[in-house]
């Protein structure tokens, strides 16, 4: 059984000046570089929890029977969303024409409220001409 870097081991090659891979470095050890990389960052927290948020979406959606609109709306975005900003979307999609919050985005999320505005921002953005505006005494309209 071959054994796996540890977590000193990736540390010591992130330190050293060599200009290696790490799969090389682990090569040079005698081991090899664990498929599951697991860490405790920030970051892949996130990622593991915005990925599991949108496969329950998509099972979701894949249970409920499709529905054929009544009237197909055409929105074009100015550059591709990401993985959050699809969910923000089709959660205003799901509830246009009704006042959304940012905490209720922010428990879809699992983020803090603060962390929402950036994504609404970055959605205004992307979205080509401007339906989605602040309501009155606060929130957002999708106004499709």
């Amino acid at each position: 059984m071959t054994a796996v870097l540890t977590k000193e081991d990736i540390v010591n090659w992130r330190r050293s000046t060599e200009r290696i891979t790490l799969e090389d470095y682990a090569k040079r050890l005698g081991k090899v570089v664990s498929a599951e990389k697991e860490t405790n960052d920030l970051h892949d927290i996130l990622n593991k929890r915005v990925d599991e948020v949108i496969e329950v979406i998509e099972v979701a959606e894949a249970v409920e029977a499709p529905q054929k609109p009544d009237i197909e709306i055409k929105i074009s975005f100015k550059e591709k969303l990401n993985k959050r900003e699809e969910v923000v979307f089709n959660y205003f999609c799901k509830n246009k024409k009704r006042k959304v919050f940012a905490n209720e985005i922010a428990k879809i999320l699992n983020l803090p409220n603060d962390y929402v505005y950036k994504y609404i921002r970055n959605l205004r953005k992307k979205i080509a001409g401007n339906i989605l505006v602040n309501a009155e005494n606060g929130g957002y309209i999708l106004n499709v």
